[in-house]
């Protein structure tokens, strides 16, 4: 899922709160740990030297502004999850604040002479700027804020004819019996106890904090020496890792392998980071240390050909632990496209489905 089919869930896609208690959650951690390491960075940093703009008072701007807008989305999640009204409120009022603190954060950061918008050519770039910042945050908050809108609550789950009270706890409980008889298959492997965003987040802040601690004590001839020691970890670590056999591919037979670039929401990565294993039953995706595994079965349709400006192949499905929406793009996609349709209805017709 790249950035056009996240704009396009947020903006017709059907609301799942689900989705939404899991992404107020994600957003949830994500600004409380901003509010850590904006506050240790700042006396971490060589800030005192650079042209940066900081307030000594930002370090616990940042700490105490990001923690409370993390323990918000925290506390929208949780109303999501009851579907009560005020998760859906906490969840809007959180994504607003948190694209005025990125405007805030920007103009701290930006020396008033770094921007002399009387000079024509700075005056475009700070445009393009701009525009880049509104289609990277301020377009997706928005639909993200109509998504929320549109979230079902308790006294609109059922309108009309609605169900009895009691026939909609005996529905509910005899559902719950079901899904903890069934046996939990897992559909998700990873390296390291985190999402891709945190995976790589963690492996960029490894980075700069060495860089900033080691430039500290031992100057800056020492930077070279850090960015060579962390690339093997960072770049060629996740490649390597990619060809390694998971868990997945020891119990089944490998019908085909891709490598290629591809998008889980607004992470974006490049040929070779990500690769495609294709398998009897299902496929496996690899990326920043995580596989994922989709039946052929729970895996919605894909479509019949490619256009020549296609951006891969969308994944989707709706699997615990997996990304509603993976896309792929490689190589030759049209052949990759054409065996996955392949082994995707051979598997389908064999199942009776």
């Amino acid at each position: 899922m790249d950035y056009l089919d996240f704009i396009k869930e947020l903006w017709k896609g059907k609301p799942d709160p689900k989705k939404a208690e899991k992404a107020m959650k994600i957003l949830g951690w994500i600004c409380i740990f901003a509010a850590v390491w904006n506050f240790a960075l700042y006396y971490i940093g060589p800030f005192e030297k650079s042209r940066f703009n900081l307030p000594p008072s930002y370090p616990y701007l940042a700490l105490i502004g990001l923690l409370l807008i993390g323990m918000l989305f925290l506390r929208s999640a949780r109303g999501i999850k009851e579907r009560e009204l005020y998760g859906k409120r906490s969840g809007q009022l959180a994504v607003v604040l948190l694209v005025a603190s990125l405007i805030v954060y920007i103009v701290f950061v930006f020396p008033r002479a770094a921007i002399p918008l009387r000079n024509s050519k700075v005056s475009i770039i700070f445009s393009i700027f701009c525009v880049l910042f509104a289609a990277q945050f301020v377009v997706p908050a928005y639909f993200g804020i109509r998504y929320l809108g549109r979230l079902p609550v308790k006294d609109s789950i059922y309108t009309g004819d609605e169900l009895k009270y009691e026939d909609i706890s005996r529905t509910v409980a005899e559902e719950i019996g079901r899904e903890s008889s069934a046996p939990q298959v897992k559909y998700k492997d990873a390296l390291l106890p985190f999402g891709i965003f945190g995976t790589f987040a963690l492996e960029i802040g490894i980075l700069l904090l060495l860089i900033f601690i080691l430039e500290r004590y031992f100057g800056p001839g020492v930077i070279p020496y850090v960015f060579m020691s962390m690339f093997p970890l960072i770049f060629l670590g996740p490649l390597v890792y990619n060809y390694i056999p998971s868990r997945f591919q020891k119990e089944r037979k490998v019908v085909a392998s891709y490598t290629g670039g591809g998008s889980i929401l607004l992470f974006h990565g490049s040929w070779p980071f990500f690769r495609l294993v294709v398998y009897e039953d299902g496929v496996e995706v690899r990326v920043e240390f995580h596989r994922f595994f989709i039946p052929y079965n729970k895996m919605a349709d894909l479509p019949n050909k490619i256009g020549f400006f296609s951006r891969g192949v969308l994944i989707r499905s709706d699997l615990p632990g997996v990304p509603s929406g993976i896309r792929f793009s490689g190589f030759g996609m049209k052949e990759i496209l054409k065996v996955l349709n392949e082994m995707r209805n051979k598997y389908l017709a064999k199942m009776g489905t």
